[in-house]
């Protein structure tokens, strides 16, 4: 792969990335500051209308495959998931009228959980994920949406509330 063709395919994962991330950001603000027992079903569901997207798909799996593969790929996915410059982290931070991005233990403290449970919660969607648009096993790969967050969200919803 060129040099050229490697960083337009990055480019577009990043921004495949951060639609995702300013999705999830808008659902957790929302579910913060109105319906907190709402909050993994909301969340769920903003991360499922992307992943169903076919236009935002194909870059999301480049993202979760480099990360599966090469280093690089894995520093992205860790900056995502994980710190203030994420979209996720930085876009909750700005929904919620904080002046500064947040990291995943300063969201970890407004949860009032330990950040383990905000990683456990991410890696309840990532297996979903993988096994729903990558290994398309069944009947996960066909659930319907309502389906997917009847199942998941409740583990979910635990770790991140309690």
């Amino acid at each position: 792969m060129s040099e050229t063709t490697e960083t337009t395919a990055t480019d577009a994962e990043s921004t495949a990335l951060s639609a995702l991330g300013g999705a999830l950001a808008q659902a957790g603000a929302a579910s913060l500051t109105g319906q907190r027992e709402r909050m993994a079903e909301e969340l769920l569901r903003a991360s499922l209308a992307q992943w169903e997207d076919p236009q935002v798909r194909p870059r999301l799996l480049e993202g979760l495959l480099a990360a599966l593969t090469s280093e690089a790929g894995a520093a992205r996915m860790r900056d995502f998931m994980a710190s203030p410059s994420s979209p996720i982290f930085s876009q909750l931070g700005k929904a919620l009228g904080v002046p500064q991005a947040l990291d995943i233990n300063q969201v970890a403290e407004l949860l009032k959980v330990p950040a383990l449970n905000i990683n456990a919660a991410q890696a309840q969607v990532w297996g979903l994920v993988v096994l729903r648009y990558l290994v398309e096993l069944e009947p996960v790969a066909s659930a319907t949406a309502d389906d997917i967050v009847d199942v998941f969200a409740p583990t979910i919803q635990r770790y991140l509330v309690g």
